[in-house]
C-alpha cells in the first residue's frame, strides 16, 4: 500500500530534509460513504522533504499508485469556471504548435475535457487515464482513452498504431508521479522532433506567496519549480524552452518542454529562475520559515472558528475538494466546528469527507438552509464563487478564506 522512497526521485540523491509535517492524513480524494464509517480508515504520514542537491521538494511516502487513482473522484469538467480556462489552453497550444490532423495525447485526460476542445479543432486525440471509472465517461464522450498508466512501453504501442504525438500534454499529473525518470524516457519516445511536451501543475512558489499548503496531499507527491526540472530534463535530451503562470488552483506553472533546439529558449525561463533564486527555493532555511508560516495560520484559523462558534454562528464548508481536506485535517476541523461540506460534483454527494467525516450536501440543499459563513474551502476558484454566492452575501452571509498569514472574511 505504501513504500519510503530514501533517495530524491529526481537526482537520486540521499539529502532529504523534512520541513513541513501536517501528520498522519487518509487519502484526501478519499470521501466515504456514511454505512462505511464503523470500517477502519487508512492514514498515511503527510510529510514534505527537501533535497539539497537539486532542489525538489517532495513527499517520501508513496501510497501505491492503483489505490489512488483506479477509481477516481475528481471529474475535470466539474470545476467552476473550468471549460473557459480550457479552451484558452487549447487554443495556446493549437495556434503555437498544430496544424491539422497533428495527433495530441494527454497524460491523466480524465473526463476529456481538454482533448474534446482540440478534437473539434480538427486535431487527433488520444487520452491516457488509469482511472477506469472516468475512462469511459471521456469514451462516452468520444474521446478515445487508454485506461493505463502512461509509461515507455505504452508510449511504444500508441507511435506504432498512431505514429508520434505532436502535443503531448500533462495536466496537474507530472506532480502526481513517482517515476519522473519513466515519464521523461515514455515521452521522449512519444514526442516528434518538433513535438511539445505541456506541463501544467501547481507552483512551489505559490505555497511562499500565498501560503497555500492545501496542496500538499498523497496524490501530489512532487511540488514543483522550474529549477529542478530545467536539470532533470537535461537528462534526458529534452529542455524547458517556455514558462508560463497562469491561474489555476491558485496559482500554477505551465512549462512547454521540447527536444533539446527544437524551439528557442524563451526569456520567461530565465525570468522565473531569478524569481526562485531570490524567494530563497535553494536554501532549506526558506523551507523551515515556511512550515512555521503554515502552523501560525492553523492557529489563526481556529481561533477564528472558536470565537465564531461561541457566538452561535453556524459554518459550513464550500467545496469539499481533495486540497480542502488536507487542510481539515491538518487542523483538526470536524462536523462539531463544520456542519456540512457543499460541493456540486454529484459524485461525493451523500458521502462524508474522509478523516474529518463532515457531510457532503448538495447545493439546493445549502440554499434552503444556509449558514451564516462558508469556509471557502475551494479558495482557488474564489472570484467564480463569489460570483455565485451574491445571494447569499446580500442576506448577510460571509465567506472566510481559510489559506494566509491572516484569515479574511469577506
Amino acid at each position: 500500500m505504501m513504500t519510503i522512497n530514501t533517495t530524491c526521485r529526481d537526482c537520486g540523491s540521499k539529502n532529504l530534509v523534512k520541513f513541513l509535517d501536517l501528520g498522519n492524513q487518509p487519502l484526501a480524494n478519499s470521501f466515504i460513504k456514511p454505512e462505511d464509517l464503523l470500517q477502519t480508515e487508512q492514514r498515511y504520514p503527510l510529510e514534505v522533504y527537501f533535497c539539497t542537491e537539486c532542489r525538489l521538494a517532495q513527499l517520501t511516502h508513496v501510497v501505491d499508485k492503483s489505490e489512488m487513482f483506479r477509481h477516481y473522484l475528481y471529474f475535470s469538467s466539474g470545476m467552476p469556471k473550468v471549460s473557459p480556462h480550457w479552451q484558452a489552453y487549447a487554443q495556446d497550444v493549437i495556434s503555437r504548435f498544430l496544424a491539422k490532423e497533428d495527433l495530441v495525447v494527454e497524460v491523466g485526460s480524465n473526463d476529456g475535457v481538454l482533448l474534446k476542445f482540440f478534437k473539434e479543432s480538427g486535431l487527433k486525440v488520444l487520452g491516457v487515464d488509469p482511472a477506469e471509472n472516468i475512462a469511459k465517461i471521456a469514451e462516452e464522450r468520444g474521446v478515445p482513452t487508454l485506461a493505463t498508466f502512461f509509461t515507455e512501453a505504452v508510449a511504444s504501442d500508441i507511435v506504432k498504431k498512431y505514429g508520434q504525438a505532436k502535443a503531448v500534454l500533462a495536466n496537474n499529473v507530472f506532480a502526481h508521479i513517482d517515476d519522473h525518470h519513466g515519464f521523461c524516457a515514455a515521452a521522449k519516445t512519444l514526442l516528434a522532433p518538433q513535438g511539445v511536451l505541456v506541463i501544467e501543475a501547481p507552483y512551489l512558489v505559490d505555497m511562499f506567496e500565498n501560503l497555500a499548503y492545501d496542496t500538499v496531499y498523497h496524490e501530489h507527491l512532487s511540488y514543483l519549480a522550474v529549477s529542478p526540472l530545467v536539470r532533470l530534463f537535461k537528462k534526458f535530451g529534452l529542455e524547458i524552452f517556455d514558462v508560463k503562470i497562469v491561474a489555476t488552483q491558485g496559482q500554477s506553472l505551465r512549462i512547454f518542454v521540447s527536444h533539446v533546439g527544437a524551439y528557442k529558449v524563451e526569456d520567461a525561463v530565465a525570468s522565473l529562475l531569478s524569481k526562485e533564486d531570490a524567494l530563497g527555493l535553494g536554501s532549506i532555511d526558506a523551507y523551515y520559515a515556511l512550515a512555521k508560516r503554515v502552523e501560525l495560520s492553523k492557529n489563526k484559523l481556529l481561533s477564528v472558528l472558536g470565537e465564531l462558534k461561541s457566538r452561535g454562528k453556524t459554518i459550513y464548508g464550500y467545496g469539499a475538494p481533495a486540497k480542502g481536506n488536507t487542510l481539515l485535517n491538518y487542523c483538526g476541523i470536524g462536523p462539531d466546528m463544520v456542519q456540512y461540506a457543499l460541493e456540486d460534483l454529484p459524485s461525493k454527494h451523500n458521502m462524508v469527507t474522509p478523516g474529518t467525516h463532515i457531510p457532503v450536501i448538495t447545493r439546493a440543499f445549502a440554499e434552503a438552509n444556509p449558514p451564516d459563513y462558508y469556509l471557502l474551502l475551494a479558495w482557488n476558484y474564489k472570484k467564480a464563487i463569489l460570483e455565485k454566492g451574491g445571494i447569499f452575501m446580500r442576506n448577510g452571509g460571509k465567506f472566510i478564506i481559510p489559506i494566509g498569514d491572516e484569515i479574511e472574511i469577506l
